[in-house]
This record gives C-alpha cells, sequence and structure tokens, in this order.
C-alpha cells in the first residue's frame, strides 16, 4: 500500500454551510444523499446548540479523503442548479482551512485546494507558503 492509499483512507472533517437567499427547490443534504456512498456519512447538523454561528443549514460530514472528489463535484452540481453559494470548512487533523464556493468553482480546483491543505496538515514542520 502506497503513502497516497493511505491517505485516500485518512478521515477528513468537513462543515458545509449553503447560503441561499430563498430556499432552494433541492436541499443539499437531499441532493447529497441521493447518492448512498454519502448517506451514512453526511448528515444535518442539530439546531439551537453546537457552534456559535450554526444554524439549521449546516451539513457536518466525516469521510475519507478518497470520497471527496465525488462530494465536490455534487456540492458543485447543486450549486450551480440553484445559482447559490456554500463555504466548505475542512478539518484535518489540527489544521482546519476554508473554501468557498460559488457559480464560478470549479470542482476540481476546490480539490486541488483541500488536497494541499490536507497535505500540509499531513507534513508537519511545512511552511503553507511553499
Amino acid at each position: 500500500m502506497t503513502d497516497s492509499d493511505t491517505a485516500a483512507r485518512q478521515p477528513v472533517r468537513l462543515t458545509i454551510s449553503p447560503r441561499h437567499r430563498q430556499a432552494p427547490p433541492v436541499a443539499l443534504l437531499d441532493w447529497i444523499q441521493r447518492n448512498p456512498q454519502y448517506r451514512p456519512v453526511v448528515r444535518q447538523a442539530g439546531g439551537g446548540g453546537g457552534r456559535p454561528g450554526f444554524t439549521d443549514a449546516v451539513i457536518i460530514a466525516v469521510l475519507a479523503q478518497g470520497l471527496l472528489p465525488g462530494l465536490f463535484n455534487l456540492l458543485q452540481s447543486w450549486v450551480d442548479q440553484q445559482r447559490t453559494e456554500a463555504s466548505v470548512r475542512i478539518q484535518a487533523g489540527d489544521t482546519e482551512v476554508e473554501l468557498q464556493v460559488s457559480g464560478r468553482t470549479d470542482s476540481a480546483r476546490l480539490l486541488a485546494q483541500a488536497t494541499e491543505a490536507l497535505r500540509a496538515a499531513r507534513e508537519p514542520g511545512t511552511d503553507a507558503a511553499d
């Protein structure tokens, strides 16, 4: 097994916050959970408690890094259809990054940004500016 195989199995925690002016025809959670691969690992965050600023629109996912490409493609297709935006916070170990997704965001670029952040989290002592 290679290092990249091992990395693809490492869990990553995502917090997805869709932003929209009106209720979308299809909720992001329903959109993602149409794919059975994501149904057990992507859930709605509970309302009322938790971190400040979280609302019922927040979605939490803890999944293997290898599932990120498909999830980002689903997210991008939803954003395109709803003509809205979303914020994705990715946490791997002690490192957390936030990525903004709009109709102009390419899912491949989103994956590249996430992969770079995760790589930096796995390699202590490297500078993110390198």
